[in-house]
């Protein structure tokens, strides 16, 4: 009959809390909160049945369960650390740097600065996952991830990338086709509509503008489809600043109006204290500076 493993997240957290007596050096050293300590130590204590630290205003001390099962698991930890020693030949995980974020920032604000990144940072493995999901920064083995939204996530540390600020955008033939005016080229191309609450009314309140017949419209949820109807040129749509720069600046798309502010942006979102680490620190620096 096998033997129940205890919570192994909780025995690495145990040893790093032995080592330092300290819950808060502990937290720093493995990227996590004061609070995920506390809880992954209880978690261990709820397995073995006894207390393994004895706490006080002063700080935290091993009991004696404690201090042998440090000493159990203390060989097994440094046998971990001379077999994997002999891989030192690749690149520590410490410079290895997973970023999560939806397809259309991939591909329309990542990729085309992936060589900048590199010449800024060469010493970052930087690993891009993409999801239309929203990645769980507590367990998964994500370090940063760029998300769309108001940023009111719970337990992560959310700072704005963008003003949010939405651009209407078409084809440069289209715009040219309806003689570069606004009210014509809206009657004459399908209008692309992305949020449940109409961003093309906030529009019209602040242009003042509306199409002389009813436009025809689709309703896409992806900002990357959304761009490609663009590109195609029969359609309109109203984008994220950040995603349509490069293809304005190109000459693939127009911008035909002013911008129109909105209460959602793509955010930089990370665990707290994460910033401690040196890669997401110089990460963060190089996102906010290209953006």
């Amino acid at each position: 009959m096998s033997r129940q493993l205890p919570p192994l997240n909780a025995v690495r957290i145990f040893e790093a809390a032995a080592r330092h007596l300290s819950f808060v050096k502990t937290a720093e050293e493995l990227g996590v909160t004061q609070s995920a300590v506390s809880k992954q130590i209880a978690s261990l204590e709820d397995f073995i049945g006894a207390r393994l630290f004895e706490r006080s205003p002063a700080g935290v001390m091993l009991t004696l369960e404690g201090r042998e099962l440090q000493q159990s698991i203390a060989p097994a930890f440094e046998a971990l650390r001379d077999g994997f020693q002999r891989f030192s030949r690749k690149a520590p995980r410490s410079r290895a740097f997973r970023l999560a974020t939806v397809a259309s920032f991939a591909a329309h604000f990542l990729i085309p600065r992936l060589d900048a990144f590199e010449a800024a940072l060469p010493d970052i493995e930087l690993e891009i996952l993409t999801a239309d999901r929203l990645v769980d920064l507590k367990r998964e083995e994500v370090d940063l991830s760029i998300r769309y939204g108001a940023g009111d996530w719970d337990g992560v540390v959310s700072t704005p990338l963008d003003d949010g600020a939405l651009l209407p955008v078409c084809g440069p033939g289209a715009f040219a086709k309806a003689g570069e005016d606004v009210e014509a080229l809206l009657s004459s191309n399908r209008r692309i509509q992305i949020f449940l609450k109409n961003e093309w009314r906030n529009w019209e309140r602040r242009t003042g503008l509306a199409p002389r017949e009813t436009p025809r419209h689709y309703i896409m949820e992806h900002f990357a489809v959304a761009a490609q109807a663009v590109l195609t040129g029969d359609s309109v749509a109203l984008l994220p600043e950040i995603l349509v720069r490069d293809s304005i600046a190109r000459g693939d798309m127009v911008q035909f109006s002013e911008p129109v502010p909105w209460d959602q942006s793509f955010h930089l979102a990370y665990m707290p204290n994460a910033e401690r680490r040196t890669p997401m620190r110089e990460v963060l620096a190089w996102l906010k500076a290209a953006a």
